[in-house]
């Protein structure tokens, strides 16, 4: 059964805090165990990111393998996106999230104590890695989807922006750290930590106590949600944007073990890398909420951060040393969180109630699918052209389309929360 509570149609308003310097939405003691929680699970995530990606292109000297990766990582999406999406919305979201997040438990255990026994080659880490996007994919929608139970309808804007820069303090601290714990004691130690992170939420969803819901609303078909989606020009746009941009942006983060050794470094330079990419996310988070504050839209923003990700990745791309490689990331960081908070909130508040998990699951597939689709295609054209010059195609590519939407603006972002529609088919 469904446990989330419909945010108002309404945007929301932030309240102050009782606690001067801490955010309003942490003093809700559930939401904070929760975020806390899948603040330790993402940055274990990401020591199993760095880990594995480094060992790959180690084992290989290939980006193209490095990008094929990231398809076997994000693949599941494909095919389980809508699935998540119906478990959201089928069943508690709690235990969705228990025993997706075990699943994920088990493989990354499973790739630790291969590591530990010296038998973890290119298939064997191709395969487990499978398995963690599996339960990733199963169980994403009903995590995201998890949030409006959790606080006041008053918080609900805040609690978005505060989980996306939750995961991006992760992406600020957990590649730092993997680099360091892969160069000092080896993946095995990046493996198993990983497996351990993903215990917190598995516990912390156990006992954490949700909103008491309305009356379940009707559920929606697979078919008839992806009619609304095509047919709403907000939910449309939203997808299609996100699709574009995790596909040719996120090369920036799946290849980096190539441009790190590009620039001469290794894992620690790896660790840095992406670690850059997460405090700029993070400064990014606090610049979007200023620009907000001061009127920007979310329509607008979205277009904002499409053209200035692609500049900054173009600097990526033409950085001769680690240092200015490290300020451009930074930059990429900034406007990537742009993309993800926006488009995450404004999925959610446009979204009619009976479809927020489908919308969510379309959602997750639009980003993830892409990446996946996106890394193997700019890993391939780098074994052509050399990672710079495909990190360029894809910046080039990626500011046409920002150019396009600054001309075809969608208002309907910004508007409210869609009618349910009338003909509903469970």
């Amino acid at each position: 059964m469904s446990d989330i509570e419909d945010p108002h149609d309404t945007p929301t308003v932030r309240s102050r805090s009782m606690v001067p310097g801490v955010p309003s939405v942490l003093q809700i003691h559930g939401f904070r165990q929760f975020w806390i929680a899948s603040l330790i699970s993402n940055c274990g995530s990401w020591l199993q990111t760095v880990a594995a990606g480094y060992l790959v292109y180690h084992l290989t000297h290939s980006p193209g393998m490095v990008g094929a990766l990231a398809l076997v990582s994000r693949g599941p999406a494909f095919l389980l996106s809508t699935t998540g999406g119906r478990l959201a919305d089928r069943f508690d979201r709690r235990m969705v999230g228990r025993w997706t997040f075990a699943l994920q438990g088990v493989a990354a255990a499973a790739m630790a104590v291969m590591s530990l026994l010296g038998l973890l080659s290119v298939p064997v880490i191709f395969v487990l890695t499978f398995a963690l996007g599996v339960g990733f994919a199963l169980g994403l929608p009903a995590v995201l989807a998890l949030v409006p139970a959790l606080v006041p309808v008053e918080h609900f804007e805040q609690a978005v922006a505060l989980n996306a820069a939750g995961v991006n303090v992760a992406r600020l601290a957990g590649p730092a750290l993997g680099g360091i714990l892969l160069g000092l004691v080896g993946a095995t130690w990046c493996f198993g930590l990983n497996a351990f992170s993903f215990l917190a939420l598995v516990v912390v969803l156990g006992w954490v106590q949700v909103r008491p819901s309305g009356p379940r609303a009707a559920l929606v078909s697979t078919r008839r949600a992806l009619v609304f989606a095509w047919r709403d020009p907000a939910i449309h746009r939203l997808l299609v944007a996100m699709a574009v941009f995790a596909a040719l942006a996120a090369p920036i983060q799946e290849l980096a073990p190539v441009i790190a050794h590009t620039l001469g470094s290794g894992a620690v330079g790896l660790g840095l890398l992406l670690g850059a990419m997460g405090g700029g996310a993070l400064v990014g988070a606090w610049v979007l909420d200023r620009a907000q504050a001061h009127g920007l839209t979310r329509g607008r923003a979205l277009t904002v951060a499409t053209l200035l990700f692609a500049v900054t990745m173009t600097g990526v791309a033409a950085a001769p040393t680690l240092g200015l490689g490290l300020v451009a990331m930074a930059l990429c960081g900034a406007f990537w969180i742009w993309m993800f908070i926006v488009a995450n909130t404004s999925v959610q508040l446009r979204a009619p109630r009976s479809m927020v998990g489908r919308m969510l699951g379309l959602y997750q597939l639009a980003v993830i699918g892409p990446i996946a689709v996106g890394s193997l295609a700019a890993g391939l054209w780098a074994e052509v052209v050399g990672i710079r010059w495909s990190f360029v195609t894809c910046a080039v590519l990626l500011g046409i389309w920002g150019l396009w939407t600054l001309r075809r603006p969608v208002p309907e972002i910004d508007d409210g929360r869609a009618p349910e529609p009338a003909d509903l088919a469970a």
